[in-house]
C-alpha cells in the first residue's frame, strides 16, 4: 500500500470516527438545574422552577426524538413549575403526535408556554425539514404564544410570559419586546426562540429572556481563541446565561440537530432553571 493510500486510510477512518462519536454526543443530553438570579425578584417567586426545552427538531432523519424524550424523563421527574419551550418543536409532520405524546407526561402546575421557530414556520434550508405548526396539543397543557401575552398569577404574584412571534421577527415587523407586558408584573418572562431578539431589546423590557435557535454551533473545533462555531457562528450571546442591566438572558444549546445529524463540543441540554433574587 502506498503513502497516498494508507493517508486515505486514515482519512476515512479518522472521518468514520467522528461520524460515530458526533451521532453519540448528539443523544447525550446534559441534564441540568441552574440557579438563575433575576432583579427584583418577587419573594413569591423565589425557587420558581422553570423547565428550559428548545429545538426538538422532530421528525428529520436524525436521534432528535430519543433526545427529546431523555429531555422529557428529566422534566417528568424534576417537577418544574413551568415549562418553557421556545421554538423549532417539529421539522416534519410525522413527529407531531409523538411530540404531543412526550409533552403530556409533563404536568407542571403553571402549564407549557411555548414559541414558534423558523423551522415551525417552514424557513429553513434544512432540505430534510418540513415545519408545521402544531394545532392539537392533546391533554399536554400547552399555550402557544405568537405575539401574545399569558397571565398566570402564582403565590399572589403576576407572572405574564411573552411570547414573539417567529413570523412577525423574520419579515422585521416584530414589535418591541416591551409592549408584551404591563407594569404591574411580578416578573416579565419573554420567550423568543432567536438571541437576536434579546439582543434588540430596549434595556429593561423584560425581566427574564429565555431563547434557543444556535445550537451552541452544533459542530464546534477547538482554536486558541475557544470555540470555533460552524453553525450560527457570530452572535452576541451564544449559549448560557447573561446579564444586561436588569435583564437575564438564557440561551441553550436545545436538544436537536439540523442539517445533519450530529453535534461535536455542543452536547444537547435541557435546563431546570431556579429563579433566585439577584
Amino acid at each position: 500500500m502506498g503513502t497516498s493510500s494508507r493517508a486515505l486510510g486514515v482519512l476515512a477512518l479518522a472521518g468514520a470516527g467522528a461520524a460515530a462519536w458526533g451521532l453519540f454526543e448528539s443523544q447525550w443530553v446534559e441534564c441540568r438545574a441552574l440557579d438563575v438570579e433575576v432583579a427584583s425578584l418577587p419573594a413569591g417567586l423565589d425557587g420558581l422552577t422553570i423547565l428550559h426545552v428548545s429545538d426538538l427538531h422532530a421528525g428529520t432523519p436524525s436521534l432528535n426524538m430519543r433526545a427529546f424524550r431523555k429531555a422529557v424523563d428529566f422534566g417528568a421527574k424534576a417537577r418544574p413549575d413551568l415549562v418553557a419551550l421556545t421554538g423549532d418543536i417539529v421539522s416534519h409532520p410525522r413527529a407531531t403526535r409523538a411530540v404531543v405524546a412526550e409533552l403530556e407526561r409533563l404536568r407542571p402546575p403553571l402549564g407549557i408556554s411555548a414559541v414558534l421557530g423558523n423551522h415551525d414556520v417552514g424557513a429553513s434550508n434544512d432540505p430534510f425539514s418540513r415545519g408545521v405548526v402544531i394545532e392539537d396539543w392533546g391533554d399536554a397543557p400547552v399555550t402557544l404564544l405568537r405575539g401574545q401575552t399569558h397571565s398566570i398569577d402564582h403565590r399572589g404574584v403576576r407572572i405574564e410570559v411573552g411570547g414573539l412571534d417567529a413570523d412577525a421577527w423574520l419579515a422585521g415587523r416584530a414589535p418591541p419586546a416591551g409592549e408584551l407586558f404591563s407594569p404591574g408584573a411580578g416578573l416579565r418572562l419573554l420567550l423568543a426562540h432567536f438571541p437576536e431578539a434579546a439582543e434588540a431589546m430596549a434595556p429593561g423590557s423584560a425581566d427574564l429572556v429565555l431563547c434557543g435557535h444556535l445550537h451552541g454551533g452544533q459542530i464546534c473545533l477547538p482554536s486558541p481563541w475557544g470555540k470555533l462555531r460552524l453553525a450560527h457562528g457570530v452572535h452576541r450571546y451564544h449559549e448560557g446565561i447573561y446579564r444586561e442591566g436588569r435583564t437575564t438572558i438564557v440561551v441553550t444549546r436545545g436538544l436537536g440537530t439540523t442539517l445533519v445529524p450530529f453535534r461535536l463540543a455542543a452536547r444537547p441540554e435541557v435546563s431546570l432553571l431556579r429563579l433566585r433574587p439577584a
